[in-house]
């Protein structure tokens, strides 16, 4: 029965592990994971000190058979229990991990080692490296590394950090192994109840040579988020989000080990989203914008811009959109162990396809309704309305104006890589040294981002009768609001009855193909109390950047190449006190939406005036480059217990910055409406500039009272500084950083049951987009979440887990440093505020 109750026990090891200088796993020996046997909570923590304890560089894991039990869904929300790392929500659900203040950007992810072709699904995602969560399901894990320092023979890309994640293996598991799961899911902010259905079978032969795995995954989520959006000085609204996501994943491994010596692996991953969303508004236009004429009171003004006063109109206005998010992985590996010596290679390819098929707009077609006597006040922190009698739910125009042209598009996103690895390592008898270790890796990549307009027949008439299109109302703002709800397929229905085709906006064709390459050399050293490793490893990247120029296809090459140096040891102090530290310089390469150089208009053509930006890109970008040290010690106190602490530095260069001025409509070569042609252009342009610190602390508590019961404490302090020319807010610090992040883990088992009540939580942090959106602060936010598993039978487990608890709401807020009037992005202005749902999965699993 210990060797089942597996509830939380790795994640948990992780939270507790004290972060830096703690880790949970042995990155140098491959088969640490492999010797921890499991045996419930509290053996798996002691297992995972023991091993731990051992370990040469820095580290953290997780067991992704545990990932299963936890009330979180996806890889990124369970990441977040692990010291120092901290995660970012698309919608409600994890999409991007941070480590150690250095932003998601920072973070390179790999699977089984390598990189993973990866789209998002959303219009205004823009191509980045970092992989996106919202794809993996948890149950395709096998485990999880966390490298927060590095090693030589790691890939290059993570500035904050490095997450591995490694799938199973069919001869890794009991022969005609056999598990499936039911849940079904229930959240709070769209009252769905969704399935999902788990299964996986693994087989091998008598003799344990050949094996094959297959697992699956089919989800089904109604997701719905509500909230109160504000575009100023024009106006400010509950919005709704509704998206029926349903999303499947699929992994075969076929493993075959003819002898002891070889062990071959083919692994196929296929995992596909169908993410169809829209967009709900009504939009509360002002009636004292600074551009109308009236004079403002400053008593009325937050920073320069008005926060209250009398209402203009009520705007509707919808976008329903059709998008998807597929990734594809074919990975083969062969590992050949001689005397001596240790030799593998590793070739294969990723894709990804995904973004946005199909997106229309349809707008309020009486051109908003007069407001009299209306009013808001954005003071407090929140945004409210006195609406004088007028009820937002049961709100009918009468008619709504499809936009047509550049508001009627697709923007498909493309993905993929191809990479080949081979690596050798030799036990050798040079004094302390006893092996060494290199190998060389070399991927070529192609990322692409597109813009499509659909032609539509002459004589379409783009307005429609809002009779059978506008159905009810739906849930919307922060608070208890409602607004008009459309039925989406009835619109986008009628609007592609009038497409004839599509022609591509070829000024918004952007490509990257970019070959990088690797060698490097680690060795391994033992001598007494110390151990550890140190190496170098040598990069190349050449990058061509394919864009058009006036229906001219141009390309424009840039290289570069970067030494990179690591040095981990651990020194036994005493019996019980180990002492850790590590150098390392650590590279990560810029996003392609950076490194794109032909010109990009965000928020033209649009309803939106003034929020026209102009974006320049640039393939010549240098990598982040970082210097980083730790320093850390870890105390074992009692059986299955600890206190630890670490410090880290890094010293981070090349940041993008981006110089910003503005420019006239005649100035820049795309056509903008006429309501939009008086207030021009805002030119980005990127290019490399200041460095930038980051100082942290991070602590860790472990105790196993010996009567069930257990506590996991961490707490971690970052500070982040840079020069106030390095963001267009003008903060000197890093976006996604939180000065302040702990975790609070309580748990209790026995024969029969187990349970986890576990707390995370993050002080404010930037968040930095280019667009309409824009740069602003997200208020602290904490999640409470909470596990139980009811051991039924030998084979049936019964669980409850519940997600976010609390249902705590994400505030942002305007925080340019200096007062920008008339901007909501000025100080204290509240921007965005978002209602959070709950989530409770109620499911059962059986091993046949």
């Amino acid at each position: 029965m210990l060797k089942r109750n597996k509830l939380a026990l790795s994640i948990s090891a992780a939270v507790l592990s004290g972060g830096l200088m703690a880790p949970l796993a042995v990155a140098q020996q491959t088969d640490a994971l492999e010797e921890v046997t499991v045996t419930g909570i509290r053996g798996a923590l002691q297992d995972a000190i023991s091993t731990k304890r051992d370990s040469y560089s820095i580290v953290d894991a997780i067991s992704a058979e545990d990932i299963g039990k936890f009330p979180d869904k996806n890889v990124a929300e369970s990441l977040q229990r692990v010291p120092g790392v901290t995660i970012q929500r698309q919608f409600g659900e994890g999409a991007a991990v941070s480590i150690r203040g250095a932003g998601n950007d920072l973070t390179l992810t790999t699977l089984n080692g390598q990189n993973v072709a990866s789209t998002g699904w959303f219009v205004l995602e823009p191509a980045k490296r970092s992989f996106n969560y919202e794809l993996l399901p948890s149950e395709l894990v096998g485990n999880i590394e966390v490298y927060k320092t590095s090693q030589a023979d790691i890939a290059e890309g993570g500035v904050g950090g490095t997450v591995v994640i490694n799938t199973r293996k069919p001869l890794d598991l009991d022969s005609l192994t056999l598990q499936a799961s039911v849940e079904a899911s229930r959240q709070s902010d769209s009252d769905s109840t969704d399935p999902q259905f788990s299964g996986l079978a693994s087989w091998k032969n008598d003799s344990e040579t050949f094996g094959v795995l297959v697992s699956a995954v089919s989800q089904e989520r109604l997701l719905q988020r509500q909230g109160n959006e504000a575009f100023w000085e024009w106006g400010a609204g509950p919005v709704a989000f509704e998206q029926e996501r349903k999303r499947s994943a699929l992994n075969a491994t076929f493993q075959y080990q003819p002898t002891e010596n070889l062990d071959i692996v083919l692994n196929a991953i296929d995992m596909q989203m169908e993410a169809d969303n829209t967009n709900y508004a009504l939009w509360l236009t002002q009636g004292n914008c600074g551009w109308c004429g009236v004079d403002v009171d400053p008593a009325d003004q937050i920073n320069g811009t008005t926060a209250r006063g009398p209402l203009n109109v009520a705007y509707l206005q919808a976008r329903p959109r059709e998008a998807t998010m597929n990734s594809d992985v074919v990975d083969l590996s062969v590992t050949y162990s001689g005397e001596g010596y240790e030799a593998s290679f590793q070739a294969g390819s990723t894709s990804s396809t995904g973004g946005t098929d199909f997106e229309m707009v349809v707008d309020d077609g009486s051109g908003g309704f007069a407001l009299d006597g209306a009013s808001y006040d954005f003071f407090g922190g929140g945004q409210s309305w006195d609406l004088n009698g007028f009820d937002m739910g049961s709100y009918d125009p009468g008619s709504l104006a499809m936009g047509t042209g550049a508001n009627f598009n697709a923007t498909p996103k493309t993905d993929e890589e191809s990479y080949f690895q081979a690596d050798v390592e030799f036990d050798v008898e040079f004094g302390a040294i006893n092996s060494i270790k290199t190998g060389i890796k070399t991927a070529d990549h192609n990322s692409t981002s597109r813009r499509f307009v659909f032609t539509q027949a002459d004589g379409f008439d783009p307005v429609i009768s809002t009779d059978g299109i506008i159905n009810g109302a739906i849930d919307a703002g922060a608070g208890s609001y409602q607004i008009p709800r459309m039925n989406a397929d009835a619109l986008k229905a009628w609007a592609k009855s009038s497409i004839t085709g599509k022609v591509e906006d070829l000024g918004s064709y952007s490509e990257i193909d970019e070959t990088n390459s690797a060698i490097y050399a680690m060795a391994t050293y033992e001598v007494g109390d110390v151990r550890g490793n140190f190496g170098l490893r040598y990069v190349t990247t050449d990058a061509t950047s394919t864009y058009y120029i006036d229906g001219v296809r141009t390309e424009t090459d840039a290289d570069y190449s970067v030494v990179l140096p690591s040095f981990n040891l651990a020194y036994n102090l005493s019996e019980d006190v180990i002492v850790r530290a590590a150098a390392a310089k650590v590279m990560a390469r810029p996003q392609y939406v950076d490194m794109y150089v032909n010109p990009s208009p965000i928020g033209a053509n649009d309803e939106i005036d003034n929020n026209q930006f102009w974006v320049v890109g640039n393939v010549g970008l240098e990598p982040f480059l970082a210097n980083q040290f730790d320093l850390g010690v870890e105390y074992y106190f009692a059986e299955g217990s600890l206190i630890s602490g670490g410090i880290f530095y890094k010293d981070v260069s090349n940041f993008v910055t981006i110089s910003e001025y503005s420019a006239s409509a005649s100035e820049i070569p795309f056509e903008l409406p006429d309501s939009e042609v008086p207030f021009g252009w805002t030119v980005q342009e990127k290019d490399n500039g200041e460095s930038a610190e980051i100082t942290g602390i991070e602590l860790g508590y472990q105790q196993d009272f010996g009567n069930g019961f257990g506590a996991i404490v961490n707490y971690t302090w970052t500070d982040t500084d840079t020069d106030e020319a390095t963001f267009t807010d003008g903060n000197p610090f890093l976006s996604d950083s939180s000065e302040n992040v702990y975790n609070l883990t309580g748990y209790y088992e026995n024969d029969m049951f187990s349970a986890r009540v576990a707390y995370n939580w993050r002080s404010e942090y930037m968040i930095r987009e280019s667009g309409a959106y824009g740069n602003r602060l997200h208020d602290d936010f904490g999640s409470l979440d909470l596990s139980a598993v009811w051991y039924a039978t030998e084979n049936l487990d019964v669980k409850l887990d519940v997600n976010n608890l609390l249902a705590e709401e994400s505030v942002q807020l305007g925080n340019n440093a200096e007062p920008a009037p008339g901007s909501g992005f000025t100080g204290g202005f509240p921007l965005y505020e978002y209602e959070t749902a709950r989530r409770i999965n109620i499911g059962a699993s059986y091993k046949f």
